[in-house]
This record gives C-alpha cells, sequence and structure tokens, in this order.
C-alpha cells in the first residue's frame, strides 16, 4: 500500500476524537467508531469546537471547516467502520483483554491490505495481538491533544515490515505531524519515559514538603523548560559543554529519589475527589470556569506556541 485515503479510529474519547480531526484536516476520509453513540455525539461536538479555535488563531480557513466535518463519519458499528480502511487506530482503554479482541476483530473485518495500529501509551501489544497480518501491526502514539501536538511515536514490532512503517511515517508527516520511528518496544517509548523520571521527582518534592505546586511549576517553566523547545535535552549538554556535562554527571550529591507506587499527596487529592480540570480542582482550582473554557485556553497557547516554533524552524 503506497497511500492512504480511509482511516478508522475506534473509540472516540479524550484522544480519538482529536485523532479522527487529524485525519480529516489532512484529506482522509475517516470513520469514527465507539460502542455509544450519545459519545460519538460529544466527539462532533468537540471537533467542531476544536476547529473554531483553530480558525479563530487563523490556523484552519473557515471555509475549510464543514468539507474537514463532512470527511468524518461516526458509527456505534466496528465492522461500518473498518470495511474499507487502510489504517485502524485503535484508542480504546489500556486493557491487554479489550485490545487482544479488538485486534482479533478488526482482523476480520478490514481489507487484508489494511494497517493496524495501537495508540497504547505503554503495553507491548506485540506480545498477545494476534492477527493474520502481523507485519501490518504497529504502534502509533501520539500526545493529547493529539490536534495540537505533533509528535507522534511508531515502535516496530518483531514481524512489522519495515515498508508499512515507511507507509505510516510518510502519513504522518503528511497530516503535518512531527515522527519518530523505535525500532523494537521500550516500555513507555522516549516521551513518556522522559516524563516519568520528572514525574517521580516532582512527587518526592511534594510529598516530603520541599516546595509547593506552584513553585515547582514555576521552577520548570522559568529555567530549563524555557531552553527544550529551542536546543532540546541532547543539543543542551553541547551548549554547556560536554567537559563540563561530564563533571556534573559525576557529581554523587545528588541522589535520584527511589521509584514508588504511590504518593501521598496524590492520594489525599484523589481522596477528596479533586482529580483536576474535570473535577474543578486539583493540584490547582479550577472553579466558576466550565472544562470546556479551561481546555480551549490550554489550546489556545499551545497552537500559539506550536506556530511560533514552527515559524522559528524548531517543529
Amino acid at each position: 500500500m503506497s497511500e492512504i485515503r480511509n482511516v478508522a479510529i475506534i473509540g472516540a474519547g479524550t484522544m480519538g476524537h482529536s485523532l479522527a480531526q487529524v485525519f480529516a484536516q489532512g484529506g482522509c476520509n475517516v470513520w469514527l467508531n465507539d460502542v455509544k453513540e450519545e459519545i460519538l455525539a460529544r466527539a462532533r461536538k468537540l471537533i467542531a469546537s476544536n476547529l473554531d479555535t483553530l480558525i479563530e488563531l487563523g490556523v484552519v480557513e473557515k471555509s475549510q471547516k464543514e468539507p474537514i466535518l463532512k470527511r468524518i463519519h461516526t458509527t456505534a458499528k466496528l465492522e461500518e467502520a473498518g470495511k474499507s480502511a487502510d489504517l485502524v487506530i485503535e484508542a480504546i482503554i489500556e486493557d491487554q483483554a479489550a485490545k487482544k479482541e479488538m485486534f482479533s476483530r478488526l482482523d476480520k473485518i478490514c481489507p487484508p491490505g489494511a494497517i493496524l495500529a495501537s495508540n497504547t501509551s505503554y503495553m507491548d501489544i506485540f506480545k498477545f495481538v494476534e492477527t493474520k497480518r502481523p507485519d501490518k501491526v504497529l504502534i502509533a502514539h501520539w500526545f493529547a491533544p493529539p490536534h495540537i501536538v505533533p509528535l507522534v511515536e511508531i515502535v516496530k514490532g518483531p514481524q512489522t515490515s519495515q515498508a508499512t512503517v515507511d507507509v505510516v511515517k510518510a502519513l504522518m508527516i503528511k497530516v503535518g505531524k512531527k515522527p519518530i520511528v523505535l525500532t523494537k518496544f521500550l516500555p513507555g517509548f522516549i516521551a513518556n519515559r522522559l516524563q516519568s523520571a520528572l514525574q517521580n521527582e516532582v512527587m518526592h518534592l511534594l510529598d516530603n514538603g520541599y516546595a509547593s505546586p506552584e513553585d515547582i511549576d514555576t521552577a520548570t517553566k522559568a529555567s530549563f523548560a524555557l531552553r527544550m523547545p529551542i536546543l532540546g535535552l541532547v543539543k543542551r549538554m553541547d551548549f554547556t559543554g560536554l567537559d563540563l556535562s561530564q563533571k556534573i554527571k559525576s557529581n554523587m550529591t545528588y541522589k535520584v529519589p527511589p521509584q514508588r507506587p504511590r504518593s501521598e499527596t496524590l492520594d489525599k487529592l484523589v481522596s477528596q475527589g479533586k482529580l483536576g480540570v474535570k473535577t474543578g480542582s486539583g493540584y490547582y482550582e479550577y472553579s466558576g470556569r466550565s472544562t470546556e473554557e479551561i481546555m480551549k485556553e490550554r489550546d489556545l497557547k499551545l497552537i500559539r506556541l506550536r506556530e511560533f516554533l514552527k515559524e522559528m524552524g524548531e517543529l
């Protein structure tokens, strides 16, 4: 398969609706599937709202909204979503049994040449997914919100063909994404491994009362996070000087906090029903504002930053 025209997205939740939007904006015909019509109705509403935000910022032309929406078809029937697909992206719950069953069903429904991809963020699907097309199975891991964040981590399985990887990578570039390829499975891939290391340190600081959530975020945004879009993590060492980086590495006064399966501060907030933006409070208070309003503010800032970085040649 040299070109992908028809894409099926299985799961219309937080990631799925945004994935459908990405491919529709890229000119693909998209089928968005979920088990309940109310989930699909909310997905259509969110996509329309997302497009309005992009139009407001001049990223998408107003005249393109309706054509993009018309390229997205929603259905609660898996067979309808997959029967003509060139590429399927599974974006359901992170549950081994559910994914195994889904891939088995998709293998029977989809055309023999269709590529089957999972959006899993950590599961080694290659150990348990069974299909008659192992050369056309891979992981394509996106980051929320997919219609804004450029990175897609493509992970090759033991039997995934290079042709499959090449076709998917070419499509990601076509729809405006920044794909990277991992030649074999690694838990957490790249970005989530880095985020996990930071998260471990954040929980250590909070649980031991070293600083407030606000001060930790200020320290992050006002220092190394400011440099990261330009220098990344590896090039930064070149600017520091590798001799100095070597000396810093040998400094054993810093001890990495041990990984723990829980956090006292996190457990306390969850027990109080403070789950973050979706409940109006978490480490921060969001009361008095709707989830949609908070999300839109975030999206506007992310899009402006992304477009600026594009102009600078960094994305």
